[in-house]
């Protein structure tokens, strides 16, 4: 598709120059055939504007199927404005250019738009001018004229379509040969390609064939030494067999004393419950002993509270005693101013100073009880106070104590699921090992098998060392047919 465009493209260009040397010279025709300076202008001037628009047409690459169409109508339009200014058959002739020059389109609708302007000219000519311009002019002329414009017209209408043919068939020649072309350059590029795959397959080849051939030796060697590590195997296996005999002895020694540990772990358990019981009881008894020494406190208080009250009564008392004391002497010595008639009262006023002394000395006695007494109370809130600490600090003992059974009740019990757990993998272990007894027996039989099979294995080696040098063989000659298809491609593309 493109390349029949650009051929339309050239064209169209081809078109326009044989325009622009045909305005060249018609205006040189004009001015040599002396036409009126107004005629030359006029048509010069119609012939550039027509090539203007061409011109633009052509490079702005739109409406460039208008050139050929505008080409005939200016042409013909060119030729009526010569006939109108000197008819004759010469200037008619310029009809047949016009249909020549579109004959390059190899287009039959072009040749049928030129043809019927060619027509109308003609018949204008003929009609306006046929008997001025042409001599011993007749009605047969109008048949001729038309007759020969159609024939001719008809005859480059059929050139236009067997060249369309041979053009069509050269561009489909043409584009069978550039896709054989194509096709046999991608050939030549798909056959280089296999010869430069060929050539690192035969590398991959030779070198994997060398490769093969090193690890055939090693793998010779190898497998002697696999001959002796079977034997060697066989006799681990039987000095392992005797070991996990000997270590399932230990597992079950070990599973015994596992379970032994078990059995004093749940003792153990029992005796903590029981001592975290008796700790729970005695810190019961604390909590009801420390309540008592607090009542206790409370009644030493009210104790001395009340001793102190006793007291100030005793100071009252006292008060009293001593002023009956003071009385009672001043009564006696009224008495004894008023002689024998207060002697009796004399007596009175000394019993009652008797007894005034009596009673500030029993005061003062109560008064030394009671500061005693006091004191005792005193000392034995005291001592029931320090009780009372004593007893929060047995107390503090008494829950850490408790705190402490509890982890040594979590403890042994860890510890004895811990036992159980490890006898359950002990008795796992027994039958563990018990398999692997099988296993290594087995490994015995299978090693007596092994050593069949690598003798075996040393004559299949034997036989792939034969048939790896029958392959280096073929490596070389595929590589020298390689060489060969390699010459031969150069020679046919040069």
């Amino acid at each position: 598709m493109k390349k029949r465009t650009y051929t339309f493209q050239e064209r169209n260009r081809l078109l326009i120059s044989l325009c622009l040397i045909a305005v060249i010279i018609a205006g040189g025709i004009l001015v040599l055939g002396k036409f009126p300076l107004e005629t030359v202008m006029m048509i010069v001037g119609f012939g550039v504007g027509t090539l203007i628009i061409l011109f633009v047409f052509y490079k702005i690459e739109k409406l460039t199927t208008l050139i050929p169409f505008v080409i005939i109508l200016s042409v013909n339009i060119m030729t009526f404005l010569m006939l109108e200014n000197r008819p004759s058959i010469t200037t008619y002739l310029i009809t047949y250019f016009g249909l020549a020059i579109i004959t390059l389109y190899h287009r039959s609708l072009y040749l049928l738009v030129s043809g019927a302007f060619g027509l109308l000219i003609t018949n204008i000519f003929l009609l306006r001018y046929g008997e001025s311009a042409i001599t011993n002019f007749s009605p047969t002329y109008y048949v001729s004229f038309n007759l020969v414009f159609l024939l001719v017209t008809l005859i480059l209408i059929y050139q236009s379509m067997i060249g369309k043919n041979i053009q069509a068939q050269a561009f489909d020649a043409a584009k069978a040969s550039e896709q054989a072309k194509e096709e046999t350059l991608e050939l030549v590029k798909q056959i280089k390609y296999t010869v430069e795959q060929l050539d690192q397959l035969n590398d991959q080849l030779s070198e994997n064939a060398t490769l093969t051939n090193h690890y055939s030796n090693e793998l010779t060697s190898t497998f002697r030494e696999i001959s002796g590590g079977v034997e060697s195997q066989t006799h681990s296996a039987n000095e392992m067999n005797e070991s996990i005999v000997a270590m399932n002895e230990e597992v079950s020694v070990i599973s015994d004393q596992t379970t032994e540990m078990n059995n004093n772990a749940i003792k153990t358990s029992e005796i903590v419950a029981s001592g975290s019981k008796d700790v729970h009881q005695l810190n019961d008894t604390i909590l009801v002993v420390d309540e008592r020494l607090s009542e206790t406190v409370t009644e030493m208080s009210e104790l001395n509270e009340a001793t102190a009250q006793v007291g100030q009564v005793l100071e009252t008392i006292s008060d009293i005693a001593d002023q009956t004391n003071l009385l009672a002497l001043n009564a006696a010595i009224e008495a004894s101013r008023a002689g024998e008639a207060g002697r009796g009262f004399a007596v009175v006023a000394q019993e009652v100073r008797k007894l005034a002394e009596h009673s500030i000395e029993s005061t003062e006695q109560i008064s030394q009880i009671l500061g005693l007494i006091q004191a005792k109370t005193v000392a034995a809130t005291n001592r029931v106070n320090e009780s009372i600490e004593i007893f929060s600090k047995g107390k503090k003992l008494t829950d850490e104590t408790n705190q402490a059974f509890q982890k040594i009740d979590q403890f042994i019990d860890h510890l004895r699921q811990s036992a159980t757990d490890l006898n359950e993998r002990m008795n796992i272990l027994t039958e563990s090992s018990a398999n692997v007894v099988d296993e290594v027996n087995h490994v015995s039989s299978t090693s007596e098998q092994l050593t069949a099979s690598v003798q075996e294995v040393f004559a299949n080696i034997e036989d792939q060392n034969n048939r790896m040098n029958e392959l280096n063989q073929r490596v070389i000659e595929m590589a020298q047919l390689t060489d060969y298809l390699r010459q031969s491609l150069q020679t046919n593309v040069e």
